[in-house]
């Protein structure tokens, strides 16, 4: 028998993912030159944090909760966790970007003027095209800086979880010192939000809320929403990285607080099916906003217009969502059943 389905794992997750969805298409206007702030959809800096910023600690603390919420029990076997993380990411991951590679560089002919060097597709295959791009020219199509550093994070979890339940001091401490010193004494280029030492307190946070807290009663939730408001009206100067951490751990746990209070059959579905085609919508949004925008006159276009064009991608990129879910869930299913006759015989 399953574990019961928490709620409010798909209520954080989907939220998470609309708010990296109006990030991406936010970023059109962000950087035409010049700028076109008038476009955008709600505001590019909530809380003094950058919004896609925001969208994407909840999306770290809530993958984090996640996974340790699925393995609580112990009997944790690190073979079987390292295939299903694998089966999760990379076959959708390959369907989405094979796609994409069809259509960018074989028909519309990028592959014959690129000069990336064939060899870095190896890059791609492995999903870290898009972590590694600011450093070497790559191939990088879907799937944002995020997957490679997803599957860093899977890599590590288990260490992560062994130590959550061996030394739970010792890791939060240990991680707050290393997060500390990376902010202090690391060079600002190494300090981006990629960096997986400096969000090691908002992942651990996921796994300890889940061990420990579980549950988010009204004065906490008070007290986070005073965070939220004084750092939106105070706007501190200090490090961006520290403050999309507390604020993120903040905004999880008031969303946590109000998931508890939605009812609705329908609510609830929408933000289930959101939650479920999450990663599928995180791989192809980012390329479908950034080409289709590429033909629109961005400066002839109205802030309603805006709202009306977000709203249309938002339909988009739900029904190729769902088809790319649906593909890979054949295609693994298939080859599941070859596996299982292969053994028979």
């Amino acid at each position: 028998m399953g574990k019961e389905r928490l709620f409010y794992l798909d209520f954080v997750r989907a939220l998470a993912a609309i708010l990296i969805i109006m990030t991406h298409y936010n970023a059109v206007f962000l950087l035409a030159d010049p700028q076109i702030n008038s476009c955008y959809i709600w505001k590019e800096f909530p809380f003094n944090v950058y919004i896609g910023d925001l969208g994407v600690s909840l999306f770290l603390i809530i993958s984090s909760a996640a996974l340790t919420y699925v393995y609580s029990d112990k009997d944790f076997q690190i073979g079987k966790f390292y295939y299903k993380r694998w089966k999760t990411i990379y076959p959708m991951y390959w369907i989405a970007y094979i796609c994409s590679f069809l259509i960018i560089y074989v028909y519309m002919g990028a592959w014959s003027v690129t000069k990336v060097p064939r060899s870095h597709l190896l890059i791609s295959v492995l999903g870290f095209d898009g972590y590694l791009a600011d450093v070497i020219p790559t191939y990088y199509l879907v799937g944002e800086w995020f997957v490679g550093f997803i599957v860093i994070f899977y890599i590590i979890y288990p260490l992560l979880r062994w130590l959550l339940n061996k030394y739970p001091r010792v890791l939060a401490v240990g991680a707050l010192v290393i997060y500390f010193v990376m902010l202090t004494f690391i060079p600002a280029e190494f300090r981006v939000a990629r960096n997986i030492f400096i969000r090691l307190p908002e992942l651990l946070f996921g796994m300890y809320f889940i061990k420990y807290i579980k549950k988010v009663n009204l004065p906490l939730a008070i007290g986070s929403i005073i965070v939220l408001g004084v750092n939106g009206v105070l706007k501190p100067k200090f490090s961006s990285n520290i403050q999309v951490t507390y604020v993120g751990i903040a905004a999880f746990l008031i969303l946590v607080y109000i998931a508890q209070f939605i009812h609705s059959k329908k609510c609830k579905y929408l933000f289930e099916w959101i939650s479920k085609y999450s990663y599928a919508i995180f791989l192809i949004h980012h390329i479908l906003i950034y080409n289709i925008m590429l033909t629109f006159n961005l400066y002839a276009i109205t802030h309603v217009e805006s709202y009306l064009i977000f709203l249309g991608f938002c339909v988009v990129i739900a029904i190729l969502s769902k088809i790319l879910f649906d593909v890979d869930h054949y295609i693994n299913k298939g080859v599941g059943k070859l596996i299982s006759r292969k053994e028979k015989q």
